[in-house]
């Protein structure tokens, strides 16, 4: 490859960058002239043109060449900072589900109705309770087969797996739109990605339930009342009770996975453009942001105050509450 076709190839930047040097060391020569003219010229004989005029009409010149230059260079370093910005966020844009996709402006808009859903549909961990009932059959099953445990330990592990599962019972009627109206809206669209699990988790607790009171629970009392040593058919319907309980974790782990979407969605702002935002009144506790996050006038030093460091590696911070505008020392 030829000198001249490597230059080709480096393109309108490379150019940029000899142009630039080419100007900087031609004013350099210049006004090495003009200061050595300038010097010699005092107390010496006049010039044609007076040194303060030649060194002024050098400066405007060197001026107009150099801002062309300098222009230039500026708006290539802002599109060279632009595609490194995209390239940086691509990853992390990936990741994200089609909630987050949403505009940053409407998202953190309704950020707080979006967590208050959250907090409707995932009351607490019901993946975590159900796997915890799942255990607690399980205890069941080992308590019957010990024939020198007495049967009436049976019904405080009845108790504790119904107390589990109340727990995981407590959803909200899912909100159905109507079929003309389907959920274009910001939170239509959340409610939608959590309704669906939440209807299909509910469906499963109910036949669990009705497993429970109705087969396992009357097997197990009828075993206490005839004093059998052996939990005959106690074994199949607590498999059956298992079977059940492994579909509803399934179940509840799509919610979770909607819900942590949710989330995301509501909490994840890194790379994202809020300068014409309204924030003041704002839930803004718990925002995930970083340098490239764009903010509105005066905020980002406001936001900066009140973050913490959470990723050194990706330099990403979260809001975690309103700065002080006071100072309590140690000693206090």
């Amino acid at each position: 490859m030829t000198g001249n076709e490597a230059r080709a190839q480096n393109g309108t930047g490379h150019r940029h960058h000899v142009d630039l040097d080419t100007v900087l060391k031609t004013v350099h020569h210049r006004l090495g002239i003009a200061v050595s003219d300038r010097l010699n010229a005092q107390g010496g004989p006049p010039e044609l043109r007076t040194p303060d005029l030649a060194l002024d009409r050098l400066l405007a010149a060197t001026h107009r060449t150099l801002g062309t230059a300098v222009g230039r260079r500026l708006s290539r370093d802002a599109c060279d900072a632009l595609t490194q910005r995209s390239a940086t966020l691509s990853p992390h844009r990936a990741a994200r589900g089609a909630l987050s996709h949403r505009p940053a402006a409407i998202r953190v808009k309704h950020r707080e109705e979006a967590l208050r859903l959250v907090r409707r549909y995932w009351p607490c961990d019901i993946a975590e309770t159900m796997r915890a009932a799942i255990r607690i059959v399980q205890d069941l099953g080992a308590l019957l087969d010990d024939t020198t445990q007495p049967l009436s330990y049976a019904d405080a592990v009845l108790d504790k797996l119904r107390s589990r599962l109340e727990a995981s019972s407590q959803l909200p009627e899912p909100h159905r739109p109507a079929p003309a109206s389907a959920p274009v809206d910001y939170l239509g669209a959340i409610e939608a990605a959590l309704a669906d699990p939440a209807e299909r988790l509910a469906d499963e607790l109910h036949g669990i339930k009705e497993l429970l009171e109705e087969e396992l629970a009357p097997t197990i009392a009828t075993l206490e009342t005839a004093g059998c040593s052996y939990p005959f058919g106690v074994s199949t319907v607590a498999q059956d009770l298992i079977d059940d309980l492994a579909r509803g974790c399934e179940e509840a782990d799509a919610l979770a996975r909607a819900v942590a979407e949710v989330e995301r969605a509501s909490n994840d702002f890194v790379g994202a453009d809020l300068t014409n935002v309204q924030l003041d009144g704002l839930l803004l506790d718990g925002i995930l942001w970083d340098d490239t996050t764009l903010w509105p006038p005066h905020w980002e030093t406001r936001v900066r105050r009140a973050s913490l460091l959470c990723d050194e590696e990706g330099g990403i911070r979260v809001v975690a509450a309103e700065g002080s505008h006071f100072v309590v020392h140690a000693e206090a």
